[in-house]
């Protein structure tokens, strides 16, 4: 039987069920297949009940989309999962007070005893009442004392409301009888707990959830993984519906998933002529007996460089096109693909700054310093805010002088006032920014835009204000930090602008290259994945997964879950270049998965 059969059996029986959907399957289309048969079979009784199908996504691109194909029918809500549990929680007013005295007496007792200074306050219980109200939104910064609440605090609030109120969870069965979630793997335990072990099993007869995704694409250590608990064993309460057709990739690409998959088997839908190739270095150093590690393996990073050149220009030769839309290299560290775009040295100092959180301050534009030249995407509905100083540019090679007018006035003051020689002034300063900013620092550049008043920023202003204070009266915390961001700051303008200029052509995705984790969800003609555990050696190791001998478990699924993703991606051709040494058995396993015939030397390719 097919899965829309299946799917549509389930909903005819009142069955919760959850889609399990290999890579290139069609899992979307299916949601939306779902949706729209709904729409058709249940649309006029849902609108005589005052009742809605509720759709959850992981994302806004994602929730965007869904909107765009079902044609924006208002019987469907389409939610973000922090959307939707607050939706369902917010008006429970008096509840939510009280549980959120519970959460604050938690955190604060957890940072007492690990001898933490406490970001929550004793006894809020006492002061609850002067919150007007509890809100959330998706700028919320966490106060507890004002009753303003963070994303992770409404996931957490949320499932204490739905495991202590029934009537909570009967209101929202009878008002949502439909609820499907996408990407069920990378939803939390948390809201998976909220959504089964409490909404769904207090009302199995007036609801019916259904779950779509794929646990092997599973890249988040914050999502549940697989819902295995639910659908198997004498409790089940999901039914399983397997998807295993493969639209995306040719038979060699899906042979090869389906050597290391083993829940799903895939059947490929396109006569797609393919091939894949697991090039390895044979002669790989061994490391020197007295030799540090660090030492030993900064002294191969010279030949891995060279290595991925000549496979890169081979690849080429063979006809091989390195574009944003043709093929991909995919690679493990933003670091790398950093170093290989050419904004090294910008993604080092964000990095020794920010540490974990570099992708959010630096790749995702959160940072005053950077959103100055290269805008920001707004959270709320994933939307370019188009303010940085390359978009400005942007406008003016493309002659768009509404734009650039439009531009200045908003985010500068030289127009504040209009006079026709200021356009000289602008048309002046942006050809010269046009054609020499590649040569400047980025002092050099701010300079001129702030000099020109072209771009005045409040917050950057702020921000200097900060870092300039008299740090005399403040606690040691607040010092240290104030000196760190001064040291920042005064590297970050001291920077070429180039570097800027590369970090630009990268977000803008005119790079031929990805971070593995960015690219669920996208293919590509052909790709390059490189693999080297050197790199992020906590989180993942691939030679222990191709010889079956990781020890521990979590990173044994990271690994499989990372490899399973970008292998995936490709349509016709996939070639995996293995840069760290691989032992005997990796070596037979990996002849198992490729074909004797694809596994070659890399000396014997290059």
């Amino acid at each position: 039987m097919a899965a829309f059969d299946e799917v549509k059996e389930c909903i005819e029986k009142k069955s919760s069920f959850v889609v399990e959907a290999g890579a290139g399957s069609g899992k979307t289309y299916l949601l939306i297949q779902t949706l729209n048969h709904l729409i058709e079979l249940q649309g006029d009784n849902l609108n005589l009940n005052n009742q809605s199908i509720i759709c959850i996504t992981y994302t806004n691109v994602a929730k965007n989309e869904i909107i765009k194909r079902i044609e924006f029918n208002d019987l469907v809500n389409v939610y973000t999962i922090h959307e939707f549990l607050w939706q369902s929680i917010k008006q429970f007013q008096k509840q939510l007070k009280i549980e959120l005295c519970k959460l604050n007496e938690i955190r604060y007792q957890k940072d007492v005893d690990n001898d933490k200074a406490s970001k929550y306050i004793k006894n809020l219980k006492d002061r609850v009442n002067n919150i007007e109200t509890v809100f959330y939104n998706d700028s919320s910064f966490r106060d507890f004392e004002n009753g303003e609440l963070h994303h992770d605090d409404v996931i957490e609030l949320a499932k204490m409301l739905f495991e202590n109120y029934s009537l909570l969870t009967s209101i929202v069965a009878q008002k949502y009888p439909y609820i499907f979630i996408d990407e069920y793997q990378d939803t939390s335990l948390d809201t998976v707990q909220t959504l089964i072990d409490f909404l769904l099993k207090r009302n199995e007869k007036n609801i019916v959830l259904g779950f779509y995704g794929d646990s092997h694409q599973k890249i988040y250590d914050t999502g549940v993984g697989n819902l295995e608990n639910y659908y198997t064993g004498e409790n089940k309460t999901l039914v399983l519906i397997k998807k295993e057709e493969n639209y995306r990739s040719s038979k060699e690409v899906v042979k090869l998933l389906n050597s290391f998959r083993t829940n799903i088997e895939q059947k490929p839908q396109k006569e797609i002529q393919g091939s894949i190739k697991f090039l390895y270095w044979k002669n790989h150093p061994e490391k020197g007996g007295k030799q540090k590690v660090t030492e030993f393996e900064n002294s191969l990073k010279s030949h891995k460089n060279d290595f991925y050149d000549k496979v890169v220009n081979k690849l080429i030769e063979q006809g091989w096109v390195f574009n944003a839309e043709s093929d991909k290299i995919l690679v493990l560290a933003n670091s790398r693909i950093a170093e290989r775009a050419g904004f090294s040295n910008l993604y080092k100092l964000f990095s020794q700054r920010f540490g974990q959180s570099v992708k959010e301050r630096l790749l995702d534009r959160n940072h005053i310093l950077i959103r100055l030249v290269a805008g920001y995407v707004d959270k709320k509905n994933s939307q370019e805010r188009p303010v940085g100083l390359e978009h400005l540019l942007i406008y003016w090679n493309q002659n768009n002088h509404n734009e650039v007018i439009r531009f200045i006035k908003k985010n500068g003051t030289l127009l504040s006032e209009f006079k026709h020689y200021k356009k000289k002034i602008i048309s002046e300063t942006l050809d010269n920014l046009n054609n020499t900013r590649g040569e400047k620092t980025i002092k050099e550049v701010l300079k001129i835009v702030f000099d020109k008043e072209i771009i005045s920023s409040n917050s950057f202003n702020e921000y200097l204000k900060r870092i300039n204070q008299d740090s005399e009266g403040l606690d040691q915390d607040a010092k240290e930090r104030i000196e760190k961001d001064k040291k920042f700051y005064d590297a970050f303008i001291n920077l070429p602008y180039k570097e800027i200029l590369n970090f630009w052509k990268h977000i803008q995705n005119e790079t031929v290259f990805s971070t593995k984790h960015g690219t669920k969800g996208d293919e590509y003609r052909n790709v390059l994945t490189v693999i080297d555990d050197t790199e992020w050696k906590q989180e993942y190791n691939f030679n222990n997964f191709f010889n079956d001998s990781e020890e521990k478990p979590e990173r044994k699924l990271r690994t499989r879950n990372l490899f399973y993703v970008e292998c995936s991606r490709a349509k016709e051709n996939l070639v995996v270049l293995m840069l760290s040494k691989i032992d005997d058995a990796t070596f037979e396993n990996i002849k198992k998965w490729f074909g004797k015939d694809n596994v070659i030397d890399l000396l014997e390719f290059i």
